[in-house]
């Protein structure tokens, strides 16, 4: 094999290695925040719903406490995949929906559980 390389003329050199984009800090920390607890089910409820949703009705359909929901939106909301909007009125109302990101995410969910149920099945 070496003298194949040396009469091709092929010098062998390190490759450079390069990080993975899934492995580097953004990356880790979207991927990290999917494997988190309900983040799944909240995405999987906005994917099926084409209206914004409003924050209690999101908690009573996904059996979540405030505190946890709260958190979970928050996270969706700084990775760009959920928006969310506060109108001015008393009480106050807030509103979710899927971002424009955020829908870009479905086919590729919808891959990996089709991958995920083909080979555990």
């Amino acid at each position: 094999m070496i003298d194949i390389i040396k009469q091709l003329g092929i010098a062998m050199q390190p490759q450079s290695h390069h990080t993975p984009v899934c492995l580097e800090s953004q990356g880790r920390e979207f991927i990290g925040l999917l494997g988190k607890s309900h983040v799944l089910d909240i995405l999987y409820f906005m994917f099926n719903n084409e209206e914004s949703v409003r924050f209690n009705h999101l908690k009573r359909e996904i059996g979540l406490t405030a505190t946890t929901l709260s958190r979970r939106l928050e996270e969706l909301n700084n990775q760009g995949l959920v928006d969310r909007e506060v109108f001015a009125e008393v009480p106050a109302r807030v509103e979710y929906k899927l971002s424009e990101k955020g829908r870009t995410l479905g086919p590729i969910l919808k891959s990996v559980f089709s991958w995920v149920e083909r080979v555990n099945s």
